[in-house]
C-alpha cells in the first residue's frame, strides 16, 4: 500500500484546469484501478492518495498524472503498511464466507471532484484481522 502526497506547484487555477485529466489519465492510478482513497488536503495545498499495487506500476502511474507531468504539482510515494485501525467497520472488508462480498463505505461519506460512489470488489482492502491499540482489549 502507498500513500502518495501531491503538493501543488501552481496556483489553483491551473489545479483546477486539469483536475479533470487528473482523475481520467488513463495511464493514471484512478483508471488503473489503484486509488483507493483521495482527496485534497486542508487547505487546499495539495492531495494525499492511498493506492495499492507494485511500486514500479504506482510510480508510472504518478509520473502520467497531468499534475505531475506538467509541472504544477510534486508527488511523493511512501510505502506503507496497514497495521491498526481505530475503526474497522470504516475500512472495507471482504467476507470470509464471500470474497466478492464487502461492508460497503458510509453512502453519505462526502466525495469530491466527481469521486464514483461504486465500490466495486476491485476498490477494496482485503480482510484485516489487526489487534487494537496496545493496553486495550
Amino acid at each position: 500500500m502507498f500513500v502518495i502526497v501531491l503538493k501543488y506547484r501552481a496556483p489553483l487555477e491551473t489545479i483546477d484546469a486539469l483536475k479533470d485529466a487528473h482523475y481520467a489519465n488513463p495511464d493514471g492510478v484512478f483508471a488503473k484501478g489503484m486509488a483507493r482513497w483521495a482527496g485534497p488536503l486542508e487547505p487546499r495545498t495539495g492531495g494525499v492518495i492511498i493506492a495499492e499495487g507494485e511500486r514500479a506500476a504506482i510510480e508510472a502511474a504518478v509520473a502520467s498524472d497531468p499534475f505531475v507531468s506538467s509541472g504544477a504539482a510534486t508527488a511523493d510515494i511512501l510505502g506503507f503498511r496497514l497495521a491498526w485501525t481505530a475503526e474497522p467497520a470504516a475500512v472495507p472488508r471482504t467476507d470470509a464466507e464471500s470474497p466478492a462480498a464487502a461492508v460497503p463505505l458510509a453512502p453519505d461519506a462526502p466525495l469530491r471532484h466527481g469521486a464514483h460512489r461504486d465500490r466495486t470488489a476491485d476498490h477494496r482492502l482485503p480482510s484485516l484481522d489487526l489487534p487494537g491499540p496496545p493496553g486495550q482489549g
